[in-house]
Formats: structure tokens, sequence, C-alpha cells
């Protein structure tokens, strides 16, 4: 199995999780991977390692400190998460060939 695969699983099982409790189970994808890296890397609004995304404590954890650091309390981590979400898809479109 090759890391595509994991990665892809990873996605999924988020996707699967939040299906059944969105409000405790943001979804991680690939737009939200690298829109968070961004914003610490502009803002520093928390130290992680990039691979730290890929654990899902500590992403919903990174997703918590990105809402703190924003002052974002009034929503809720789907929110946020929808929203990471979308502003992903629109800075980062993916190219296909």
């Amino acid at each position: 199995m090759n890391n595509n695969s994991l990665k892809n699983f990873y996605s999924f099982a988020t996707k699967y999780c939040s299906h059944h409790n969105p409000l405790d189970f943001p979804i991680y994808d690939s737009y939200v991977d690298r829109l968070l890296r961004y914003f610490r890397d502009t803002d520093g609004f928390f130290a992680f390692n990039n691979n730290d995304l890929k654990q899902y404590a500590d992403f919903k954890n990174i997703l918590i400190k990105f809402r703190n650091y924003y002052k974002l309390e009034a929503y809720n981590l789907k929110e946020i998460d929808k929203y990471l979400w979308q502003l992903g898809k629109e800075t980062f479109p993916k190219k296909y060939k």
C-alpha cells in the first residue's frame, strides 16, 4: 500500500465519523491541511509539524488552536472546517491534466 492510499483512507475515515457526529469530528482533507499550514507559516497561530495533521487527535487540537487564535469561538468545529475547506478549494485549486 502506498502513502496516497493511506492518506485517502484517513480522509475517508474522518468524513465517515463526521457524517455520524459532525460537531465532534471535523473532516481532514488536503485543502484544510494546506490552509492550516499556510496560516501557521503566515501568522504563527500554533506550532505543529506537518505530520501532526495526519494524527486525528492532533488535527482536532490544531483546529481548536486555530479557532482560539482567530477568536472564532462563536463557530463550532464543523463550521470552521467547512470554511477552511471552501477557502482552501478557492485558494489552492487542484490542477487536473
